[in-house]
């Protein structure tokens, strides 16, 4: 998804959330553009995992054989579930 189009996803959930003038509920805005990423299937992530959700990802990885992409996007699932924020 382009930039562009998750900043227009982020803008729309703000102004819906609160069109006042004075008084901003910010709270508000936050909980609508997090409700409004998700429902575009985004999920918001710290940018360095800790070591026990690499830990919690590797307990809960498929084993076997895989290919390598199949290996790629498990890893990519789990480490994502341990880290949304929801």
């Amino acid at each position: 998804m382009p930039m562009s189009t998750l900043v227009n996803t982020i803008a729309a959930a703000i102004q819906k959330a609160d069109s006042s003038y004075f008084n901003e509920n910010y709270t508000k805005q936050a909980t609508a553009v997090l409700a409004a990423l998700d429902k575009a299937g985004f999920v918001i992530t710290p940018k360095t995992a800790p070591a026990e959700v690499w830990e919690k990802a590797a307990n809960t990885m498929r084993t076997g054989r895989l290919k390598p992409d199949e290996h790629v996007k498990d890893v990519y699932e789990k480490v994502l579930a341990q880290l949304a924020v929801k």
